[in-house]
């Protein structure tokens, strides 16, 4: 039997979803914060539809119909052509017609260069929504992590999904200014997202793999990581500039030195509240919980 291939990663929300690669590996893959695929010897390359669909008969003939949602990976499905994506989704949903929510992963840049007429058709062969890697909304750290995209990108790009009627993911990365430009981090990224609204912002900390891009800029000194309370000073920060009435906040990821959750902006100060009470505690009480707090990707 066809043997489909597998997927390097997937957003925490898809644990349950079909899994079905329609390209390998990462189309940019330079971000200094990454590197994933570097690690998994996984080069970008994409996949002929003959194969993707043999992938979607071979997971029928393993799984049956009975999941309710799909992701489509790896990183940057979007970097393929629109009626490509389209109609592989088109043949997913036909063969495993109980899915009731397809989504994708998708870089900013990707989605920027398509056109609307585009995004439509992905929406109309079944696209429920995109998860994409926002990291910041600061110019002078997406070039600084070597992001490959713009604060006017990431804009541009959400009001496309979102006007196509998709839905869209923003995940934003604590730490990722380091210490040192923090503060326009934050900044940037409350003014992408309080001008896009999606539907979801999703907050992770940075963790700095031992393998990571960044060690040689760390050891020279170029970049100084934040420290764990001006992680949590930055999360409050961020959560104080946010006006984004409608869109979900998920700050609820194992590595995260503090989990909220809530909708904007009638539960802002309960999330607030939480952090607030956090800081509140001893300097002693809050180490121990920096350091018992899981070093996750």
């Amino acid at each position: 039997m066809h043997v489909p291939e597998d997927l390097v990663i997937r957003p925490p929300s898809e644990a349950s979803s079909l899994l079905v690669r329609v390209m390998r590996g990462c189309s940019w893959n330079r971000c200094l914060f990454c590197g994933i695929y570097d690690m998994y010897g996984v080069p970008f390359s994409t996949r002929d539809i003959a194969d993707i669909k043999k992938d979607i008969d071979a997971l029928y003939e393993i799984h049956g119909d009975r999941f309710r949602t799909a992701f489509l990976g790896d990183a940057d499905p979007m970097a393929l052509p629109a009626d490509l994506l389209a109609e592989a989704i088109d043949y997913l949903r036909k063969k495993f017609p109980s899915i009731k929510r397809v989504t994708t992963y998708g870089r900013a840049s990707s989605i920027w260069k398509k056109t609307p007429e585009e995004m439509g058709l992905l929406s109309r062969s079944g696209l429920d929504r995109i998860h994409t890697g926002m990291e910041s909304g600061s110019n002078q750290v997406l070039r600084m992590q070597k992001k490959g995209t713009t604060a006017g990108q990431l804009m541009d790009a959400g009001k496309k999904v979102m006007d196509a009627g998709i839905e869209l993911s923003y995940y934003v990365l604590l730490g990722l200014g380091g210490q040192e430009y923090w503060r326009d981090h934050v900044s940037g990224s409350v003014r992408v997202l309080n001008e896009v609204r999606p539907g979801f912002i999703r907050v992770r900390r940075l963790w700095i793999h031992p393998l990571s891009r960044l060690i040689p800029e760390i050891e020279k000194g170029a970049f100084v990581p934040q420290t764990p309370e001006g992680t949590v000073i930055e999360l409050k920060t961020f959560i104080e500039g946010l006006d984004a009435p409608g869109s979900t906040f998920a700050c609820d990821h194992a590595n995260n030195y503090i989990q909220v959750y809530g909708r904007l902006n009638h539960q802002k100060k309960k999330m607030l509240d939480t952090i607030n009470a956090f800081l509140s505690l001893g300097m002693d009480e809050r180490q121990r919980h920096y350091e018992n707090t899981p070093s996750l990707i």
